[in-house]
């Protein structure tokens, strides 16, 4: 009684009424809805969930969210949701506290509130799987479905598609692969708030030298200044005050200082020339603190390193000490900052570190993958390319072509992950960009295909290309635009 009165004082979308009334089927109206919504879609009366998933989730959350978990796979947790575009914040929360990847699917709201009050109930009488109505008895997952772009009388649309199904499907020669570290974009320095202060820490925030060092060639010069002079300290934060601050309590304590406002711009400088410590913010714009720090800890090139993380107190709840073990942070600070106590656990971690010894890894994965892969030995080529990550997280060529691999066989989600991965080290790569704008399509994310190939378009290399593009993308924007 209580479930049916809190829902008769909303008023049933009009997806959910046509279910009801029955003028339509579930599948079709979620595949509409999944049109619309731009994300893919998850069909309840066809559908088998696994109820052990919801025992991490509050119920009450889950009615109250109108959230239900449906799947699980190995890295990822498969969320139904009844409005997308509310969810952003939500997923972000649920990534810090499960450590999962979380993979956001519409339903229709009727369907969903029905199947979240079977799940609770089913649980509490401790059964282990809900099976929708028209669910075959021997399925085991449940029915995801996106929509359907492929059938288009228009031509121009159908010449388009084809065009950039090439683009993405094709092989990309090797001396373009061995062209890829070779130049990171820099972030635009009329984008920071440093320039609102002409000439204030210049020398400090984009140091001069060589732009491409090396980090495999034994004593660089750059290594032997590193060496030999003060201990460098890189200060990461997207607040001018914060970093300004830091600056000004370091460099009369005897460090070096250099500067960044963003995670491109942090992970350029650390690969031309690694400092003695880190401090980060966590909310950083492009690649935030945790998948920094993360991929200096994984790596055996950097994992030396140690790094502070620091946060506002606001955001200070995602930080749990959990979460800084998960990431491999060596120190935590909430703002505003205590710099003596800063001061003091840089002092501790870099005495701690300095005797080390913290060898350079040449790498010879690279070579050895390209190998496997001419002689038709995938899963070796792909093992090589991971060992070269593990070492190297930062290696984008390492990513780029990981990610070609696992397209090639079909495994769209993890592709995606390393795709994302390299057009977060590389903003301008073009063609990362255009294979994850046509993932996101395929598996139904059109909202976010669209987002990725307008991020593409500027540094799309070919007229025509660019052209098909985006009569593709005004296809995609009209299937979302249309009425449910």
């Amino acid at each position: 009684m209580q479930d049916v009165l809190a829902e008769q004082r909303h008023t049933l979308p009009f997806a959910s009424l046509c279910y009801v009334l029955g003028h339509a089927d579930e599948s079709s109206l979620v595949r509409l809805l999944s049109q619309q919504a731009g994300v893919p879609g998850v069909v309840f009366d066809s559908s088998r969930i696994d109820l052990t998933l919801i025992d991490a989730f509050d119920p009450d959350w889950l009615r109250r969210e109108k959230v239900l978990p449906v799947f699980q796979s190995e890295r990822r947790l498969f969320l139904a949701v009844a409005d997308p575009r509310r969810a952003s914040v939500m997923t972000r929360q649920l990534e810090f506290e499960h450590d999962m990847t979380i993979v956001v699917h519409v339903a229709l709201h009727v369907a969903l509130s029905r199947a979240i009050r079977m799940a609770v109930r089913a649980r509490e009488r401790g059964e282990t799987f809900l099976l929708g109505a028209e669910a075959e008895p021997g399925q085991l997952e449940p029915t995801f479905v996106v929509p359907s772009m492929d059938d288009d009388s228009n031509d121009t649309s159908v010449v388009a598609r084809e065009a950039v199904v090439e683009n993405v499907t094709k092989e990309v020669r090797v001396e373009e692969l061995l062209k890829i570290d070779e130049s990171i974009t820099a972030v635009d320095r009329s984008s920071t708030s440093d320039t609102a202060r002409p000439g204030l820490l210049d020398d400090d925030v984009y140091p001069t030298g060589p732009t491409n060092i090396d980090l495999d060639v034994a004593e660089s010069e750059a290594n032997l200044v590193a060496k030999t002079g003060p201990q460098r300290i890189m200060i990461v934060d997207d607040d001018f005050a914060s970093r300004h601050l830091l600056v000004k309590e370091l460099q009369p304590a005897g460090y070096q200082t250099v500067t960044a406002s963003g995670g491109s711009e942090a992970v350029r400088m650390l690969k031309e020339r690694p400092p003695d410590a880190v401090i980060l913010d966590v909310m950083l714009p492009e690649i935030d603190g945790f998948q920094i720090c993360r991929a200096i800890k994984q790596s055996r090139k950097y994992r030396h390193i140690p790094v502070i993380l620091m946060s506002a107190v606001i955001d200070s709840g995602q930080v749990s000490e959990k979460v800084l073990r998960r990431y491999g942070a060596d120190a935590y600070f909430e703002k505003p900052l205590n710099t003596e106590r800063i001061k003091s656990k840089l002092k501790d971690l870099i005495e701690r570190t300095s005797g080390a010894n913290n060898p350079r890894v040449r790498d010879t994965t690279f070579a050895a993958a390209l190998e496997a892969y001419r002689e038709g030995r995938i899963e070796e080529a792909m093992q090589e390319l991971r060992k070269g990550i593990a070492d190297d997280p930062l290696s984008t060529k390492h990513h780029f072509v990981l990610a070609n691999l696992l397209q090639k066989k079909d495994e769209f989600y993890e592709a995606i992950d390393e795709y994302e991965i390299v057009v977060d080290l590389r903003p301008d790569y073009f063609p990362a960009l255009t294979r994850l704008a046509y993932l996101y399509y395929k598996k139904g994310y059109s909202a976010k295909a669209v987002e990725t190939w307008r991020r593409a378009l500027p540094f799309c290399p070919e007229e025509s290309l660019r052209e098909n593009i985006e009569v593709f993308m005004r296809k995609l924007i009209a299937g979302m635009q249309s009425e449910v």
